[in-house]
């Protein structure tokens, strides 16, 4: 019958105890070899107590860094060990369990409320800019029409002005249907694609807009499963996100790699552009951001809203020799 660590933990106190006493009587009859056996004896259930102590401190103090340092991998569980320090480690493992939980629905939270704020943020600047312009120049343009019948440079004015309210009106029916292009995403209707047939099709598809890429795959004959419609856009919002990226390249190069990496397939899209400001990496996903004159910036956020309906990620590395866009799709 094995015995439990308590029950090792007084045994090894009692025999400290009673060999204390009878090397102690055999130091006093001038048995000092016998009382030196004796101490070598003491000295080895001491770190034997020592170190069963020891690993449940070092333990603790794995687990109390991982929380200062936010690193919430640390498992404390001990399986293999049935008796009190096992229990322990047990509850402990289960506190920390339910610490990481609350940590994360908190960090959960705290994630969708700022993105609400942003994407606020992002719709109140965009319809201000859009409808504060558009307001002012109607008030112009009723003013001069109470006025009489205007002159010809009145008239011009006016024109000028319903020209610009017309502009106005139609960007921002076009950001109001870029919303609502972001938020209708359909589930994606899977189907095993062939990746290299597809590559080659979408190879013939872009050329007509003049962006240019050079494709592997590794395997040759690579299977993801995936929504053919939204994987053909996703590297299409890609590709011209690569080629607008080159264009003052003296020698542009785009490409794209398919390969499978375990279980998952992986198709990145790259390019030798002077890629992504530091600043921008972590905003480029966020809707209607955009660092492009004239962009939309929903092309990213709607790829992104892709791969989570495929429950695949979106991933991107850049520095000065360019960027490099990678979809990872499960097996």
């Amino acid at each position: 019958m094995k015995l439990s660590g308590k029950h090792l933990f007084i045994l090894k106190i009692s025999g400290i105890v009673a060999l204390s006493i009878a090397g102690a009587a055999l130091f006093v009859k001038g048995l000092y070899f016998s009382a030196i056996l004796v101490l070598i004896l003491i000295i080895l259930l001491a770190t034997s107590l020592y170190n069963s102590r020891r690993k449940l401190i070092e333990k603790m103090e794995r687990m109390i860094a991982g929380i200062r340092y936010s690193d919430f991998s640390f498992h404390f569980a001990d399986n293999q060990s049935k008796d009190e320090l096992g229990r322990l480690s047990k509850e402990m493992e289960d506190a920390l369990q339910i610490f990481r939980d609350r940590t994360h629905d908190s960090l959960m939270d705290e994630a969708e409320t700022q993105a609400w704020q942003k994407l606020i943020s992002v719709l109140t600047h965009e319809i201000m800019n859009s409808i504060a312009p558009i307001i002012s120049l109607s008030e112009t343009i009723a003013e001069r029409a109470a006025n009489g019948m205007p002159s010809e440079e009145e008239y011009r004015l006016m024109k000028r002005a319903m020209e610009t309210i017309h502009r106005r009106s139609k960007g921002l029916l076009s950001f109001v249907q870029n919303y609502r292009q972001l938020t209708r995403i359909p589930d994606p209707v899977k189907q095993p694609i062939d990746i290299l047939s597809l590559l080659k099709h979408l190879q013939q598809l872009v050329s007509a807009n003049g962006i240019r890429f050079a494709y592997t795959s590794y395997p040759e004959r690579l299977i993801v499963v995936a929504d053919r419609n939204m994987l053909e856009q996703m590297l299409i919002n890609l590709l011209k996100n690569a080629s607008e990226a080159t264009v003052s390249q003296v020698s542009p190069l785009i490409t794209v790699k398919a390969e499978q990496v375990g279980n998952i397939v992986q198709v990145t899209v790259s390019d030798n552009g002077s890629g992504i400001a530091s600043q921008a990496l972590d905003k480029i996903f966020i809707p209607f951001y955009t660092t492009k004159q004239g962009g939309s910036g929903i092309g990213l956020s709607l790829t992104r809203q892709m791969m989570i309906r495929h429950k695949g990620t979106i991933s991107v590395k850049s520095d000065e020799t360019g960027s490099a866009f990678t979809l990872s799709f499960p097996g």
